[in-house]
């Protein structure tokens, strides 16, 4: 059961509904340039860390040429999976540093768009 007393959610085209809001959003020239800069850096990404992953499964469980010693006790296979957390925190890395500039970058598209923006969550900037 709603509340009467609180306004009813705009419809979906209106002017001030949030359909409405992000087209707007959507069609600046910086929203472009953020999608296009965020898939640059994640589908390389992506094929990077999946490819790594895959490379291990393959070679380990279909072929005989990550069986040998490398270190020790230690098999070719505990040393290519090893490696592969610091690959991950290295793309973490990258990933947490270009971020900073998508985020400008969303935060020029919402000011071209001239939408009113309306805070949702508690910000860090209130301390909250």
């Amino acid at each position: 059961m709603t509340d009467p007393s609180e306004p009813a959610p705009p419809a979906p085209d209106t002017p001030g509904s949030a359909l409405s809001r992000a087209a707007a959003v959507t069609a600046t020239p910086a929203f472009a340039q953020l999608v296009r800069s965020r898939n640059r850096f994640a589908v390389p990404a992506a094929a990077l860390g999946f490819g790594a992953y895959l490379l291990v499964i393959v070679l380990s469980g279909f072929t005989p040429v990550l069986n040998g010693k490398a270190v020790g006790q230690l098999s070719w296979t505990f040393v290519l999976t090893a490696l592969i957390f610091p690959l991950v925190w290295l793309l973490c890395g990258l990933y947490t540093r270009r971020a900073a500039q998508w985020d400008e970058l969303a935060d020029r598209a919402i000011a071209e768009s001239g939408v009113e923006t309306r805070a949702t969550a508690p910000t860090a900037e209130k301390g909250l």
